[in-house]
């Protein structure tokens, strides 16, 4: 290996080590390192390491919330919502995906929406994590930030709203779409 590479853990220390800088307690930086690493290691590099510089920059002036609440808001047997506190949407996201899989687990299905979160990098992070449990996993989001027009317009009306799913196939690879 040259003195140019940089391995997985090497990646998510330093990623964990600059979230701890900037006050994110030691258990959260270490989650939200290990899957920005992840969306590196998967090949989704606009998710990656490379947004950590806009994440402290966002830290610091007080647009994450550091030490949220995430709660759940209400719930049902295969349903939930759970506010983010405006917490690393990383956090907030890998909640919802967990307690939908503890909710499928039990009824068949688990469905849980969030409120109040913020960028959690590939939606296919959270979409695959019901694959380790034989689980299909679909993800939707709504983004806040008009990057484009509509069709034939000028006006930049539309968000990218993010779209993944993950189907396990037996012994071969999953099925996993991320758009």
């Amino acid at each position: 290996m040259s003195e140019s590479t940089v391995t997985a853990a090497r990646l998510k220390a330093f990623i964990q080590q600059a979230l701890i800088a900037v006050d994110l307690p030691e258990a959260d930086a270490a989650t939200v390192a290990g899957l920005m690493a992840a969306a590196d290691l998967q090949g989704s590099d606009g998710h990656g390491v490379s947004r950590l510089p806009q994440y402290v920059r966002r830290i610091k002036a007080g647009g994450f919330n550091v030490r949220p609440n995430i709660h759940v808001v209400h719930e049902h047997a295969s349903t939930a919502v759970l506010n983010g506190d405006n917490g690393m949407g990383h956090l907030v996201m890998k909640r919802a995906a967990e307690m939908a899989v503890e909710k499928a687990r039990r009824t068949g299905i688990g469905w849980v929406n969030s409120q109040f979160s913020n960028h959690a990098g590939p939606a296919s992070l959270y979409a695959t994590m019901p694959l380790a449990h034989d689980m299909i996993g679909l993800y939707f989001a709504v983004g806040n930030a008009n990057h484009l027009p509509p069709w034939g317009g000028l006006d930049m009306l539309l968000s990218t709203n993010p779209i993944a799913a993950a189907i396990p196939a037996g012994d071969e690879r999953p099925i996993v779409l991320d758009m």
